[in-house]
């Protein structure tokens, strides 16, 4: 989900900023300076490591950077600054072998210009890697404009469609509201902050009941922000039909923030949301009509998009800084989700099941890119990932789509970064027209 705190994608030359955005942004839950427990966690060997880096002290730099992969296995960031870390202390194949893995993920960091690969830079192996980089950054796919909105500064979050109504309703994260779009492109206002609406974030049609289920959240990237709402979220149930807000379902900021970012709905039309901020999933079932909590705390640190197996039966859910995982909706257990080595899994933010395999918007990866994950029968294995699309032009950190038949409809142009902490829109000549791109899968 489009979040106010998610964490931005910054590649370093050296000395790990990259690593520590990710880490730290949504850390592990556990205090730093409390760290004299026998268990530490990734986020202590990695300012560890960091303190050696500015010491020049690289076998320090090293151990710390192995402790701290050991615990987040297939971390790319962490991957490249330890491939780094081996080239500083003269283990040039360890390096390059490392180097060749975060390649091979698809990604693209920036190795050439990195000083600490110079014992490696004249091997004909790491020529072969900065090619692979090159090929990372380089267009692929095959979306299309499906159509444009012609206002900027919208700052869309999500795309949801009516089967029945033929309708496209795209919800603003800084103007609040919620545009309908029909067949024909003609725009109108379904909802705005008249309604109570804060920031628009995920959206379902429940196409059967004729309902339209919204999250929404207050903070500080908003118009007409107030500080006192911050962290305030609710999930907001509209009649299709007439338009009219028909029940809010809150979770106030009194003890801790929340950010509802996005929801899925079963067959039974049960709604499951998740919560970013104080990580959780939530569930209003349908009978009850309460949003009660499903499940809290570890190893969520900030879940985002969600989807159901065929069956219904697992629930799974991608999170931000820890990858995917999948909760058994019976039992509540909730499991990683397995996959085939170097599989970057991080910076999700919109998940889709179709077919046998999961489709994920990631935009906390470079590049942002739309992928597909094979899953095994089971479903709690990636067998193989695919790039569906990735380096589109029209990309401006994308965010959550909708699957119609076999087409992905999603959000290209969220332009997040647009909107400054104070909560200022930059100005009209550096904002573009929100586009919605379509994928046939």
């Amino acid at each position: 989900m489009g979040l106010i705190n998610r964490p931005t994608t910054r590649l370093t030359l050296c000395a790990l900023v990259a690593i520590l955005a990710t880490l730290l942004a949504y850390g592990d839950k556990v205090n730093i300076s409390a760290q004299s427990a026998p268990k530490r966690d990734s986020r202590y060997y990695v300012m560890q490591a960091q303190q050696a880096y500015k010491d020049k002290n690289y076998s320090s730099y090293l151990e710390n950077l192995r402790s701290a992969f050991a615990l987040r296995p297939n971390h790319p960031t962490l991957m490249y600054n330890l491939a780094g870390a081996y080239a500083l202390v003269g283990q040039e194949q360890e390096s390059l072998t490392l180097l060749t893995r975060v390649a091979e993920m698809g990604l693209v960091y920036p190795a050439e210009k990195d000083e600490d690969f110079g014992s490696i830079k004249n091997s004909l192996q790491f020529e072969k890697i900065l090619q692979t980089f090159k090929r990372n950054a380089t267009p692929m796919g095959q979306s299309r404009i499906a159509f444009t909105l012609h206002e900027k500064g919208l700052v869309p979050e999500s795309v949801a469609y009516d089967p029945m109504g033929r309708m496209f309703y795209v919800g603003s994260v800084y103007r609040r509201k919620i545009l309908a779009i029909d067949g024909s492109g003609a725009v109108k206002e379904f909802a705005s902050e008249r309604d109570g609406l804060w920031s628009v974030f995920g959206m379902k049609v429940d196409a059967t009941r004729r309902l339209l289920w919204v999250c929404t959240g207050a903070h500080s990237q908003m118009s007409g922000f107030q500080k006192s709402e911050d962290g305030n979220a609710a999930i907001l149930k509209y009649d299709l039909t007439s338009g009219k807000l028909l029940k809010t379902y809150s979770l106030p900021n009194k003890g801790s923030k929340h950010s509802l970012g996005d929801l899925v709905l079963n067959r039974r039309g049960d709604v499951f949301t998740t919560d970013s901020l104080s990580p959780a999933v939530y569930v209003i079932v349908r009978q009850k009509d309460e949003l009660e909590l499903f499940a809290a705390g570890e190893p969520f640190v900030s879940p985002q998009g969600l989807d159901f197996s065929a069956d219904q039966k697992s629930l799974y859910v991608a999170d931000y800084s820890r990858g995917l995982f999948v909760i058994d909706v019976w039992s509540r257990k909730v499991s990683p989700i397995a996959a085939v080595t170097d599989t970057a899994l991080l910076g999700i933010d919109g998940l889709y099941r179709h077919k046998n395999s999961l489709l994920a918007i990631q935009n906390g990866t470079n590049p942002a890119r739309v992928i597909r994950l094979i899953l095994d029968r089971p479903g709690r294995r990636i067998l193989k990932w695919q790039t569906v699309e990735a380096n589109n032009d029209k990309f401006d950190e994308p965010t959550l789509g909708v699957l119609v038949k076999n087409n992905l409809y999603y959000v290209a142009n969220s332009q997040w970064g647009s909107i400054n902490q104070r909560g200022e829109l930059a100005s009209d000549d550096k904002l573009k027209e929100p586009v919605i791109l379509k994928v046939r899968l």
